[in-house]
């Protein structure tokens, strides 16, 4: 029983399908369509400390070039070589900074990854302008660029996954019906979940990959697992976001830019993504509307300083709050759950980064009952309640 179709449960119902076990995939609403649906996406390994962690977002990157290789052409977005229905955007990142702090940290965080063997390199701004060139740099810029990170559309991401599940046997359960209201447990033990419809679902083990609701449905089995809150003032779980939609033959971005103000990624269909990490701790869940489009507008007032071409027709769409699940020391949680046996949690940061990684270690213990080493740092019996 795996609970969420995020892109970390429909990864690890994917890996289960066609191993013999009886699989079932539960959500509430429809695939992806939570903060899967809403995250910026970006595959990398860019920031993530200790080098435990690292490692596994890594491994993830690999594991996303492994199933671009295994799908072929149909796994590329449209402007990237294949059949353009696909999700992986190739391309890497580019970032920089003018002077002061972020130059400093900058310079530290590509000193860091090259010590580390991450492709990670300084280029002239003439050839950050080549390789972009709907973006605006600045001559006295210092330009970095990551090329093998990359970019992924959810949507498509999490339909292919899906589509492997459900061709493998797992049977999908989605929308208000399949929302799971209780963990049915006996001697201490799960036995079953039940939904909102009624039915009721027996299972030996119970996988909760929920997101930043993982909390909440832990504790439907009497267990513990903490996440940031969504909702506490300078929390770092929530994100603003908007998406432009530029006029017809406007130039578009093709790949991730980091900028000291704005973060800026393609999207299918031409649209740009938009965040800003300042702007971030203007909002929490509870935001009012009125405020959350002023924010989206200041991110498309940057957006003209930044993307000039782009917004100068574009249109401000999508502005919204989603939230993250970030675990407090915002490292990866994943393993069996204390106080209900037969309870596995599956949450984390950088979800889209880890997904396929974490999918295929955690269907390895689950099938085999053999603890994975990699995932030996990410255990929940590290949180004490």
């Amino acid at each position: 029983m795996v609970i969420g179709a995020g892109v970390i449960g429909t990864a690890l119902a994917a890996r289960l399908s066609g191993s013999g076990a009886e699989v079932w995939l539960l959500d509430g609403g429809e695939p992806g369509a939570g903060t899967t649906g809403s995250s910026m996406a970006w595959i990398n390994a860019h920031s993530k400390n200790p080098r435990h962690y690292h490692d596994l977002a890594v491994s993830g990157m690999r594991a996303h070039a492994a199933l671009v290789r295994e799908t072929g052409p149909a796994a590329f977005a449209e402007g990237h070589g294949g059949e353009g229905a696909g999700w992986y955007r190739p391309g890497g990142a580019l970032r920089w900074a003018s002077g002061g702090p972020g130059l400093d940290v900058l310079r530290q965080t590509v000193a860091r990854l090259r010590d580390r063997g991450y492709a990670a390199e300084w280029i002239p701004v003439p050839r950050a302008r080549e390789l972009e060139p709907a973006v605006r740099i600045d001559d006295g810029d210092r330009v970095a660029y990551f090329r093998d990170e990359a970019a992924v559309d959810p949507g498509p991401l999490v339909a292919h996954l899906l589509a492997t599940a459900r061709a493998g046997g797992v049977r999908v359960r989605t929308g208000g019906a399949a929302r799971v209201v209780g963990v049915d447990t006996a001697g201490g033990r799960v036995r079953g979940v039940r939904c909102a419809g009624g039915e009721t679902v027996a299972a030996d083990v119970a996988v909760c990959c929920a997101g930043w609701r993982t909390p909440e449905v832990a504790a439907l089995a009497g267990a513990y697992v903490p996440l940031v809150p969504g909702d506490a003032p300078g929390s770092e779980a929530p994100t603003l976001l908007a998406h432009l939609e530029p006029a017809a033959g406007a130039p578009r971005l093709t790949r991730m830019v980091l900028t000291p103000g704005l973060h800026a990624r393609p999207l299918a269909g031409g649209r740009v993504y938009l965040e800003a990490l300042d702007l971030n701790d203007e909002v929490d869940r509870h935001t009012p509307a009125d405020r959350v489009a002023a924010l989206a507008r200041e991110l498309l007032d940057r957006a003209h300083g930044v993307l000039p071409a782009v917004a100068a027709t574009a249109r401000l769409v999508g502005g919204r709050v989603c939230t993250r699940p970030m675990p407090p020391d915002d490292n990866a949680i994943v393993g069996w759950t204390d106080g209900a046996e037969g309870l596995y949690t599956v949450v984390t940061h950088s979800g889209m980064t880890l997904s396929l990684r974490l999918g295929e270690l955690v269907a390895g213990e689950l099938l085999s009952g053999r603890e994975a080493p990699e995932l030996a740092p990410y255990r929940p019996a590290r949180f004490v309640r």
